[in-house]
């Protein structure tokens, strides 16, 4: 599932994204976007392609879902509220709340990313 807009489309989170995330927060993009969490900065793509997957192969359960979206499409900012529950095959049992905070460029690409995460955070 996806959701798009004028100038934004948002898709679930997967392995094969690790490249575009490593440029958006290495490679000139904005090293801010590890300041409030527990990794990163990652050394390459690869890396962040592992945590996901290590993640994924981790879980029992998944569920994710997005609360709310706001668009500001003339200051190019989208803020979201998401919920995570999920079960660990260790047993460790989820229930979150994060926002994210976009700051989109004329090309419709992610220039800045903000994350705001309420509990531990299930990536390690």
């Amino acid at each position: 599932m996806s959701l798009r807009g004028q100038r934004v489309r948002l898709v679930p989170v997967d392995p094969e994204h690790a490249a575009e995330l490593f440029a958006a927060g290495h490679d000139g993009g904005d090293p801010a976007l590890w300041e409030y969490l527990p990794y990163g900065p990652f050394s390459g793509a690869e890396e962040i392609r592992r945590m996901f997957t290590d993640f994924c192969s981790a879980s029992v359960s998944i569920f994710h879902e997005i609360k709310n979206i706001v668009v500001e499409p003339e200051l190019g900012k989208v803020a979201t509220e998401q919920s995570y529950i999920g079960e660990l095959v260790d047993g460790t049992k989820n229930d979150m709340h994060n926002c994210n905070f976009f700051d989109i460029d004329a090309d419709g690409k992610f220039s800045r990313v903000i994350i705001w995460m309420a509990g531990t955070n299930p990536l390690k």
